[in-house]
């Protein structure tokens, strides 16, 4: 009895569970990957427990105590049979208990995660529904534009502005579609012709100008746009600063009813401005490149090729690290580059500007990069404005002067206190509106075939070196015995010398360079040669000039934060290779 007991319990038993595995195997495609358990339906589960457990109680008697017919021996030692009865269904219920427990608790995990699907599919869906009514607004939008009410095209760009801080996925998409009305209003001429739009257009310009710029870089901005592509578009006023990792800004062919200004982060792109039309002023401030590029990374330029400016044309910062083209380009009014040092080219070829062109810095003396040994492949930085026409050309000031082509200007040029250690050609100049050349110095050649010039020139404490006179000799220019007579007999050879020395202090500092920062040497050029420029003769025996030379270790060591040890060292080096007799100064 016992034994049949435990074959059929058994049985039942692994007929019920694999009755379950198939069942749930058949389940598991529309319900997911739940476990098994939660797949099996309740009653089956319930009745394999019970009789897994029955059978496990029949062999357990059948074995253990030979209960052939659930009949205990005598010589069994139990209490009482109930006792053993009790246990068994006892533990049938706690386990059949902790079952369905078990799978509750699976249950409401299921439960928890059909929930979060669903509310994540409502989500979507309410995403969905949200991205769908802002795209019919968005379309609504751009039918207003289209129209030819200047009213309804006013609302249309108020309704796209308004979508732009709300749709925050879409901002470019809204930005794309005003600049597009704005490109659409100038290749149609609207702003010459009101017939075509309608009376208007220019306060309809304006005002979406100033919304866009306060969305792109204003106290509120809030558009996260990838490239500004204002190509042949007009706008108004316009001021921006350019930062962040925009991947392009381009005005190429834009027209500006208004001024328009611009302020270049030094980790930004450069604008393009090529063909650019500008009522009013253009602004440019400049903040050096700080990012490290690759030695062979070659930099794009400024360019301002064909621009049209009906103001002033301004590019002012520190250090001008990018080529300047401005070839072809008309200004009505002055064109200034403010900077203190060049280490990039320019270019203002075959420019008209009606007022002056002012180069470099109008309080600090300005210096153009130049190759610092002999080996030094690097060429130096130029300044070209061939067959370009002024009111005024100034670059005064500069400790070192680029090389410079004014070949076939027309204009008034000054170029006094200046230092020009490479070639300067001025061929076919036409200076007749007046020459500056007053305590200028020229180390290369100068030349001046062709060039016409003015019967009252100034030229007092003019330098030329014998390179500078060969080249004046081989060129074939009215007054040219003026210039001969009035440049000092003993002309400036290319590096000043006093008996038989010479302040070479390049040679003292170029051993140096491997061991202190690079940032100190260039604060040092800096300072040693606005010292070159007003050398004293008798520079070796001064103590004023022995202090000034340490005075400027001292403050290039200041900026680079040197330490004192090693500023006395560049001190020493200083002093012992150029022979000062003066102590000078030796701390900072």
């Amino acid at each position: 009895m016992t034994a049949w007991a435990a074959v059929v319990c058994g049985a039942v038993f692994v007929i019920l569970v694999i009755w379950m595995l198939i069942g749930s195997n058949k389940r598991r495609s529309s319900t997911g990957t739940e476990p098994w358990l939660l797949r099996a339906p309740l009653l089956r589960l319930v009745l394999a427990v019970v009789s897994g457990l029955i059978a496990l109680y029949s062999i357990l008697l059948l074995l253990a105590f030979g209960a052939e017919d659930f009949s205990l021996p005598d010589k069994a030692n139990i209490a009482s049979p109930v006792i053993v009865a009790a246990t068994l269904i006892a533990g049938v219920l706690t386990a059949a208990y902790a079952v369905l427990k078990f799978r509750s608790h699976l249950l409401s995990e299921a439960r928890g995660k059909i929930d979060a699907q669903e509310d994540q599919r409502a989500g979507d869906k309410h995403r969905a529904d949200q991205e769908f009514a802002l795209i019919e607004r968005f379309s609504k939008a751009v039918g207003l534009l289209a129209t030819a009410q200047p009213i309804s095209r006013i609302a249309g760009a108020h309704l796209v502005l308004a979508l732009g801080d709300e749709w925050k996925s879409g901002t470019q998409r809204c930005f794309d579609v005003l600049t597009s009305h704005l490109r659409a209003l100038g290749e149609k001429k609207a702003i010459e012709d009101d017939s075509i739009f309608g009376p208007g257009v220019r306060e309809e310009i304006r005002l979406i100008t100033a919304e866009l710029a306060r969305r792109l870089t204003g106290t509120e901005a809030a558009w996260g746009i990838a490239s500004w592509d204002f190509r042949g578009t007009v706008l108004g006023d316009l001021d921006l600063v350019i930062a962040g990792q925009l991947k392009a800004v381009d005005f190429t062919g834009a027209r500006v009813l208004g001024d328009l200004s611009l302020t270049r982060r030094a980790d930004s792109v450069v604008p393009v401005l090529s063909g650019i039309e500008c009522d009013g002023d253009v602004i440019l401030n400049w903040e050096q490149d700080n990012v490290n590029r690759p030695v062979d990374h070659v930099k794009e330029s400024l360019d301002l090729s064909s621009a049209r400016v009906g103001g002033s044309l301004s590019v002012a910062g520190q250090i001008l690290d990018y080529d300047l083209r401005a070839t072809e380009a008309e200004v009505g009014g002055e064109v200034a580059l403010a900077f203190e040092e060049f280490t990039a080219s320019i270019y203002l070829d075959q420019m008209v500007i009606g007022g002056e062109a002012r180069i470099g810095s109008d309080t600090l003396k300005t210096s153009f990069s130049q190759p610092v040994r002999e080996d030094d492949s690097r060429p130096a930085t130029s300044l070209t404005v061939a067959d370009s026409t002024f009111g005024g050309l100034r670059l005064r000031n500069a400790v070192r002067g680029p090389q410079l082509d004014l070949s076939g200007a027309v204009g008034y040029v000054d170029l006094s206190n200046s230092r020009f250690p490479s070639e300067v050609a001025a061929n076919d100049l036409d200076a007749s509106s007046g020459l500056d050349l007053r305590r200028a110095r020229f180390d290369a050649t100068l030349l001046l075939d062709g060039a016409t010039l003015p019967e009252a020139m100034e030229i007092e404490g003019l330098q030329l070196s014998q390179q500078a006179k060969n080249g004046l000799e081989s060129s074939d220019f009215p007054f040219s015995d003026i210039l001969f007579e009035s440049a000092e007999a003993d002309t400036a050879p290319a590096v000043p010398a006093v008996a038989s020395e010479v302040f070479d202090w390049r040679a003292v500092v170029d051993p140096l360079r491997g061991v202190y920062p690079a940032s100190f040497f260039e604060q040092l050029e800096r300072r040693l040669e606005r010292l070159e420029v007003d050398l004293p003769v008798d520079w070796q025996a001064r103590d004023t000039f022995a202090a000034g030379v340490m005075s400027a270790v001292s403050r290039a060591a200041a900026v680079a934060d040197l330490a004192d040890s090693d500023t006395a060292t560049v001190q020493a080096a200083l002093r012992s290779g150029l022979g000062l007799t003066a102590e000078g100064e030796m701390s900072r």
